[in-house]
C-alpha cells in the first residue's frame, strides 16, 4: 500500500477513515472507546467540527501514550495520515494489556477544514495552553509592520526579501525568529496571535484528560507537526527545561533527531503557552515524557513567506463569501507548504512515524 494512501482530500474525509479505522479494531476485539468533542464552528458547508478522541486498552492502566495531532490546521493532513497508518499496524497485533494508547485526531478541525494553520479566533492554538494570556515578546513590535502589514497580498512580492533581509541584518536571525514564533497575546490580527483566554478546544480536552486520567501514572505525548527543518526529515523537539534523565532516554530512542527548543540550536525556537506544557502543568502529578514530531518541508523563507501572505489576505480582504476567501491562492499556497503533494515525502513521513510510535509503545512496555 502507498504512504500517499493514508492522505486525506480534506478534514471530513479524514475524520470518516479515522472512525472506520478504529471501529475496524473495535469489531477486531480491541478494547476501545470513543469520545466526541463537538465545537462550536463549522466547516465550509456548514458541518459540524469536532475533536474525536480514542482510547485503545484500559483507560485504568497506569501507563499511556497520548497522540495527537493538527493543532495547527493544515498540518493535520499530515498528522491524520500518520495516525491511520499507526491504527493500520494496530489491526495486526494482538489488543493492548499492560498500557492504554489515547489518539486525539485534530485538535484544531477548523484550521484543517478552513486550510488555515490557526483555529476561528486567528488563535494559534499551540500558544493557547496558558494561564496569563497577556504580552508579547520583547522585539515583537520592532518587527510587526513587516509581519502583518494592513493590506492584501500581492502575488509577486518585490519588497518581502529586501525588507526581511533588513531586519535580519539589523536584529539578528536569532532574535527575529525568537520574537516572530514565541507567541503573542496582544494583537488579536497578527501572527503567532496565543489567544486572550484558552480556546473551546483546549478547554475541552484539558477536562476530559482530569476526568479520564485520574488513575494515570506515566504518560509519553507525542504531538505531530509538519514545516521544520529540512524536507521529509524530523526532528524531535523537546522543551529546554527536560530533566536530564528524560533527556537520555529520549536520546537513546531517537539519537541524533532530538533537538532543545532553542533558538541558538538548530530549527526549534523557544515558545509559550504550547500544549505539552499545557497538559503537564495542568496535570503535574502524573509524570510526563513529551516530544513533539516535527517533519520538515520547505525552506524557514518560502514557509514564513507562505504564513505572512495566508495571514495578510484573511485579515485584509474585502469579501464576505468565506468560500471566496478560502479559494484563494494565498490558503492554498499554505495548504501545499505544510502539506506537500509529493510521494516521497509521504513515504518518509509515514515511515519514521511509525518507527517512532513503535518506539514509544516499546519504552511504556518496558515501565
Amino acid at each position: 500500500m502507498s504512504a500517499s494512501h493514508f492522505f486525506s482530500k480534506d478534514y471530513f474525509q479524514a475524520r470518516d477513515r479515522f472512525i472506520k479505522s478504529i471501529n475496524e479494531l473495535k469489531d477486531q476485539g480491541h478494547q476501545l472507546s470513543h469520545d466526541t468533542l463537538t465545537l462550536d464552528c463549522k466547516g465550509p458547508n456548514q458541518e459540524n467540527l469536532c475533536i474525536d478522541i480514542a482510547t485503545i486498552g484500559s483507560i485504568d492502566s497506569k501507563n499511556l501514550l497520548l497522540y495527537s495531532s493538527g493543532i495547527h490546521g493544515v498540518e493535520g493532513f499530515a498528522g491524520s495520515a500518520i495516525q491511520l497508518s499507526v491504527l493500520d499496524q494496530l489491526k495486526n497485533a494482538s489488543p493492548i494489556a499492560d498500557y492504554c494508547i489515547v489518539f486525539i485526531h485534530i485538535i484544531n478541525p477548523y484550521g484543517m477544514a478552513w486550510h488555515r494553520r490557526v483555529n476561528e479566533n486567528n488563535v494559534d492554538m499551540n500558544r493557547n495552553f496558558i494561564k496569563d494570556h497577556q504580552g508579547e515578546p520583547e522585539g515583537y513590535a520592532k518587527i510587526d509592520t513587516f509581519l502583518n502589514p494592513k493590506s492584501v497580498p500581492p502575488k509577486l512580492d518585490l519588497m518581502f526579501l529586501p525588507r526581511g533581509i533588513s531586519l535580519l541584518l539589523k536584529y539578528g536571525f536569532t532574535n527575529v525568529k525568537q520574537w516572530f514564533a514565541q507567541g503573542q497575546y496582544t494583537r488579536p490580527q497578527s501572527l503567532q496571535y496565543g489567544g486572550d483566554r484558552l480556546q473551546q478546544g483546549p478547554e475541552k480536552i484539558l477536562k476530559w484528560l482530569e476526568t479520564r486520567c485520574s488513575d494515570t501514572k506515566n504518560i509519553f505525548a507525542i504531538d505531530l507537526h509538519t514545516g521544520l527543518g529540512p524536507s521529509g526529515y524530523d526532528t524531535i523537539l523537546i522543551q529546554e527545561d527536560i530533566k536530564d534523565t528524560d533527556y537520555k532516554t529520549l536520546q537513546s530512542l531517537f539519537g541524533d533527531h532530538v533537538a532543545q527548543l532553542d533558538p541558538t540550536k538548530g530549527v526549534g525556537y523557544r515558545i509559550t503557552g504550547d500544549i505539552h506544557s499545557g497538559f503537564s502543568n495542568f496535570l503535574p502529578n502524573i509524570n510526563w515524557l513529551c516530544i513533539t514530531q516535527e517533519f520538515g518541508t520547505f525552506g524557514p523563507v518560502t514557509v514564513f513567506k507562505n504564513l505572512r501572505a495566508e495571514n495578510r489576505w484573511t485579515q485584509n480582504n474585502a469579501l464576505n463569501d468565506q468560500i471566496k476567501i478560502m479559494n484563494h491562492w494565498s490558503r492554498t499556497n499554505l495548504l501545499n507548504t505544510f502539506n506537500p503533494q509529493d510521494q516521497s515525502w509521504h513515504q518518509q513521513l509515514i515511515t519514521r512515524g511509525n518507527k517512532v510510535f513503535k518506539a514509544a509503545q516499546d519504552y511504556l512496555k518496558e515501565l
